[in-house]
């Protein structure tokens, strides 16, 4: 919760280029639970599979932007871990600052944040 009391939405993402599915549902089961254990509402799934999950254009990730600039209250891409959105260090960089953009920040399920030092210090001191 915000201090407004308002629930977080996590809009989840990930990107998966193999036939096999086995390891992408334990990433997107470890975001469910991650999300649950903070109790966000998730506000949907975006996945970008096959070659649209190794390339710069990402499909899903434009579309999972474009839901979350019309989202409104707090809002957090969640994602298993920084990977999922690329291992090239200027790329995440360039998504990660797209979603910030939407007014959002990106979260992984193993509990690192990119939220700006002055948003985590208020989620700080924030009385729960």
């Amino acid at each position: 919760m915000t201090q407004a009391g308002e629930r977080i939405r996590a809009f989840v993402y990930d990107r998966h280029a193999t036939m096999s599915t086995f390891i992408l549902d334990i990433r997107l089961d470890r975001c469910r639970a991650y999300a649950e254990s903070r109790d966000w509402e998730i506000a949907g799934i975006w996945l970008d599979v096959g070659d649209d999950a190794l390339g710069g254009h990402r499909p899903q990730f434009d579309a999972l932007c474009v839901a979350m600039d019309r989202a409104h209250g707090p809002i957090v891409c969640l994602v298993d871990d920084w990977d999922r959105l690329t291992r090239d260090a200027s790329q995440s960089s360039a998504m990660r600052h797209r979603i910030g953009q939407t007014g959002g920040h990106t979260v992984t399920a193993e509990g690192d944040s990119d939220a700006p030092a002055e948003k985590a210090r208020g989620r700080l001191c924030t009385p729960h």
